[in-house]
């Protein structure tokens, strides 16, 4: 019975951190633009060397922490 819960415990702890959202970085610069499609959250940011806007898929977390005008990836790091 101790195997049986170990065993399910593991298979556990192996899906929830399959479900964890990894998504690449983003350039470094300044967030311009927030857009929330459904349920995917996206940081519109411009980037510190120049260049066109930058639009990025990140996490909930990380969308809530950033607000425009933040510096990024600074606001995600805080």
């Amino acid at each position: 019975m101790r195997r049986l819960a170990l065993a399910l415990l593991a298979c556990t702890t192996l899906t929830l951190a399959g479900c964890a959202q990894d998504f690449d970085r983003g350039p470094d610069g300044v967030v311009t633009d927030k857009v929330k499609d459904g349920k995917k959250f996206y940081l519109v940011v411009d980037p510190a060397k120049g260049g066109g806007e930058k639009k990025f898929r990140v996490s909930k977390y990380d969308y809530h922490d950033c607000v425009r005008g933040a510096k990024y990836p600074k606001c995600v790091d805080d």
